[in-house]
């Protein structure tokens, strides 16, 4: 025997009624899991790369390029910490992706505001950035350096401490993530999204009267 509600109640829509996931919602999910973990690598081969990067070594390399010693100090001892810091926000962002990727699986609104302003600052913005930086080369040294420098040996050599693969692999994960971020962005504004993140209001049913004598 099937329940009968009161009438005159608010009934929430059977679940049969609400709207199924679309594909473009599945797809930008994907790639937020997608993007979360090429964060969570990306933040370990930053900190793969400081263990190459040392004081030393770049101290070294910025007074053979012609800084100063008190300059070039200043500018070894910032690099790695700077490093560091990559990572670190690197990882948050990444686990924001995480989080961001379960609740717009879930149909949530704010998840899917919140995808377009974390996506769209630290996936595009800072992904565009980190790619030029990475086929422009290291910039080491450009702020604040003395005119008479070899900003060209500094590249080179800040270049040559970390293994070739290592910036070959994190290029690629820089461009995938770009896209990936582009794309979520674009998929999250697809019309075919928009009733997937609509609240479903209840159904009201109207008071049943007893009939007429």
């Amino acid at each position: 025997m099937s329940y009968t509600p009161p009438s005159g109640y608010m009934v929430p829509e059977q679940p049969g009624g609400s709207p199924a996931r679309p594909g473009t919602v599945s797809t930008a999910t994907f790639l937020l899991y997608l993007m979360g973990l090429i964060g969570l690598v990306s933040a370990g081969l930053a900190i793969y790369q400081a263990t190459f990067m040392t004081k030393e070594k770049l101290l070294t390399i910025l007074k053979d390029g012609g800084y100063p010693a008190d300059q070039a100090e200043a500018a070894a001892s910032v690099t790695p910490v700077v490093i560091y810091i990559t990572a670190g926000v690197t990882l948050l962002v990444a686990i924001a992706y995480l989080i961001l990727g379960a609740f717009v699986g879930k149909g949530k609104q704010w998840a899917r505001i919140t995808s377009w302003v974390v996506v769209g600052l630290f996936g595009i913005c800072c992904g565009l950035a980190g790619v030029a930086g990475a086929a422009g080369g290291s910039s080491l040294g450009n702020m604040g350096a003395p005119t008479d420098i070899d900003q060209e040996k500094i590249t080179n050599d800040t270049a040559a401490l970390v293994p070739e693969w290592l910036t070959s692999v994190t290029t690629v994960l820089g461009i995938i993530s770009l896209v990936a971020a582009i794309a979520v962005v674009v998929l999250l504004l697809l019309p075919p999204s928009n009733p997937y993140f609509r609240k479903q209001e209840p159904v009201w049913t109207p008071p049943a009267y007893p009939p007429a004598p």
